[in-house]
């Protein structure tokens, strides 16, 4: 008989009230999410202190691709005056409702080919495979950006969006309300640095909410490893149609475990952990956290299509946007995901 991992989401986007609790979640610890072969289940602790943001969240913040996708932790310093550019342009300055709950999934024969598929998602990584610290699974990952090449991915998200923040505006346009921070740091720093403080491009169309991420890892004697990973994730869920999982080509899954991560929300109800599959087929209930989601609490958790801009495009300057150029895009080239030989 099939194994099936028991989810629950509520299917009504609750209303939105008002909350005192913080609008920025924990991050967990890498280390935390290994070494639990012989375990049937691993609580994470998160414990890192939370990032703070004014009333649109993380608009016009810089951030590093190379990073996790629309996460807090990928974001950097604040590089639009935001204030300003509102004052100037306030009908270039979007702040919607959206009130909308959705399911995504993606998959990947491997860590390069996931990662592919989650940069499409935003115009100007579509051709990149980057975002490679969205795979939370330490022991994948060789050194750097270069992941063991045997294990598949797949990943299936719930979320909830509540606002949706954007500057309708090209980057010649944005370029007039650079923080004065960013300015003087163009003119003193090296591009190294500016990118270490600043990320790589900056967010200029976002969505917050709350959301749970849920990735799906395991090795495979299946020769078509995509299918393998989208059938190594539906396997286990009970809200999706899962008419198409052939429960033999199922069982050549195999080291099968589940990352799970809650974003937004009351942190007190907050779920974090990783379930060993081939031990375990619990339960998750995650409709005491998605009860506690208001706009208060809300995090970054979507960018919309065009919502990043590369950093050099908002420099004037066109030795020091040349030289910021050269080095970013050799940045995101050296740090995209990558396979071991």
């Amino acid at each position: 008989m099939k194994k099936q991992l028991f989810i629950f989401f509520s299917a009504t986007l609750l209303a939105i009230v008002s909350s005192c609790t913080s609008t920025d979640e924990d991050i967990i610890a890498e280390k935390n999410t290994e070494n639990f072969e012989n375990q049937e289940h691993i609580t994470i602790p998160i414990t890192d202190p939370v990032k703070k943001f004014g009333v649109y969240n993380a608009l016009g913040y810089g951030y590093n691709v190379t990073g996790e996708y629309a996460d807090a932790n990928s974001t950097a310093l604040k590089i639009i005056d935001t204030d300003k550019f509102k004052i100037e342009n306030p009908s270039r300055l979007s702040d919607e409702t959206v009130l909308s709950q959705e399911q995504k999934d993606e998959y990947g024969k491997d860590a390069a080919s996931f990662s592919e598929m989650i940069s499409k998602k935003v115009e100007a990584t579509k051709l990149l495979k980057v975002y490679g610290k969205t795979i939370p699974f330490a022991s994948a990952m060789l050194n750097n950006q270069t992941f063991d090449n045997s294990y598949i991915y797949g990943s299936y998200n719930m979320i909830i969006k509540l606002k949706r923040f954007r500057y309708n505006a090209t980057a010649e346009l944005l370029s007039n309300y650079l923080t004065s921070s960013f300015l003087n740091d163009i003119e003193e720093k090296t591009p190294e640095q500016i990118v270490q403080d600043y990320g790589t491009h900056v967010s200029v169309d976002i969505y917050t909410g709350a959301k749970v991420d849920m990735i799906f890892q395991a090795k495979t004697t299946n020769h078509d490893r995509e299918r393998a990973a989208r059938i190594g994730v539906r396997t286990y869920l009970n809200d999706v149609n899962n008419n198409e999982i052939d429960a033999i080509e199922a069982s050549k899954n195999y080291e099968k475990k589940l990352y799970y991560k809650t974003r937004g929300g009351d942190k007190s109800k907050a779920k974090a952990g990783i379930f060993n599959l081939d031990k375990k087929t619990p339960t998750i209930n995650f409709i005491d956290w998605q009860s506690t989601v208001t706009k208060e609490n809300s995090v970054l958790v979507d960018f919309g299509n065009s919502g990043l801009v590369i950093i050099y495009d908002l420099v004037k300057d066109p030795v020091k946007k040349a030289k910021l150029k050269f080095y970013i895009d050799n940045y995101i080239i050296k740090n995209q995901v990558t396979l071991a030989p």
